[in-house]
């Protein structure tokens, strides 16, 4: 077992007052349900590419890391696309105005080819997967370039959005029955809400706009019960759902966003998701008249900040989750593995950098060089299983 002294951050809240979707709901319902959602085209993918090479060594092993390892690069010239091929709508949801989108990460190897993509997550048809993965596939880049020759480049993203043209707004059924599940939220009766909006939530004739306002109440729900794992994730997936202000198809103003963001802040730093707590604090730095809240959420990121530089270790609960995937930004550059209930596969780490691939043992203590860069860990296993992820202070 490892034996390390595991220690959770304690958040002080006072800098922030109580902050509950339900206090801005109020403002947001006040907007028609069925506002003009603008056109976007059939389907679209953005791709945010990072410009560093990925040198790929996939093995297993229980060994230390590798002494003298890999230098950080310094003259790199990163993959250019060449190709990409739309993915392709399922027609079924098509049919049934469907909406929804993919987010995956991948690598580019030395020929241009995208190789070993994965679902980190997805909303709307299970069939949006299935064609996203096909699409990527497809795709080809100009190779990176290191030391004058191809090389890999590492941890890609992409999330593709699958739209139809002339979609906009709520339908009327929808809006009824989102109604009706709000009014039963708001008259106290939380059992009976998560009971009706499941069964909303199972329609298969979903667009992005009603996907958007019911993982906005499915994060009012979770908050309700305190459920921060469940909240967390509906507010990640409310964001991917939102659409644009620079495409001008949001779903959500700007203040709403705000919120969300200062809210996946605290959430995040509860659960031990520092990385998570920093992105989303930089893209409420990005927002024009948000001062306040940036000013409130700085305290939050001052005090992780000082965690991650301290000499206590950094404890993440897990539960895998039905996919049997489980995705985490490290902060450190040593991880280890603790109280394994359950069968763990593999854990790949991906960095910006670099990529290695390993078993799982629980009296390991993996090692990053810091030449790597960022990394994020891809754990494989049994749906049921739970464990803690400790990121490893330096001391």
């Amino acid at each position: 077992m490892f034996k390390a002294v595991l220690t959770k951050l304690s958040i002080s809240t006072g800098a922030i007052s109580q902050l509950s979707l339900r206090d801005h709901a109020a403002k947001q319902k006040s907007i028609a349900l069925a506002a003009l959602l603008l056109s976007v085209g059939i389907t679209s993918a953005t791709a945010q590419e990072l410009s560093i090479p990925c040198d790929e060594v996939e093995e297993k092993a229980l060994a230390a890391a590798k002494l003298n390892e890999v230098e950080r690069i310094s003259a790199f010239k990163p993959a250019s696309p060449l190709e990409r091929v739309d993915p392709r709508y399922p027609s079924s949801a098509a049919r049934k105005g469907r909406e929804g989108w993919v987010r995956l990460s991948y690598v580019i190897d030395e020929e241009g080819r995208v190789k070993d993509p994965v679902v980190e997550d997805f909303f709307g048809s299970p069939a949006f997967k299935r064609s996203a993965l096909s699409a990527v596939k497809k795709w080809q880049y100009e190779p990176a370039i290191k030391d004058g020759e191809p090389t890999q480049q590492c941890h890609q993203a992409v999330q593709m959005d699958f739209a139809l043209v002339g979609k906009t707004g709520a339908t009327r059924k929808f809006i009824k029955a989102y109604k009706n599940v709000d009014e039963i939220f708001n008259a106290g009766d939380v059992e009976a809400a998560e009971e009706a909006l499941n069964e909303l939530l199972s329609w298969d004739t979903l667009n992005r706009y009603e996907n958007a306002w019911l993982l906005s109440l499915d994060a009012q729900i979770a908050g309700a019960k305190g459920d921060i794992e469940r909240e967390a994730r509906s507010l990640t997936r409310l964001l991917a759902s939102n659409g644009q202000k620079r495409f001008d198809n949001a779903v959500f103003d700007d203040d709403y966003v705000a919120y969300v963001l200062q809210r996946k802040i605290l959430l995040d730093t509860q659960r031990g998701y520092f990385a998570d707590a920093m992105k989303s604090y930089s893209a409420l730095q990005e927002m024009d008249e948000q001062q306040s809240r940036i000013d409130e959420s700085a305290a939050i990121i001052n005090q992780i900040e000082t965690f991650i530089a301290s000499g206590k270790n950094l404890q993440v609960p897990v539960s895998m989750g039905d996919n049997g995937r489980w995705f985490h930004t490290l902060v450190r550059n040593k991880f280890a593995f603790n109280n394994i209930q359950g069968e763990l596969d593999t854990v790949e780490v991906r960095c910006d950098s670099h990529r290695e691939k390993f078993t799982v043992a629980e009296a390991h203590v993996w090692h990053i060089p810091q030449s790597w860069g960022q990394c994020q860990v891809m754990v494989k296993g049994d749906s049921e299983t739970k464990f803690d992820l400790i990121e490893v202070a330096e001391s």
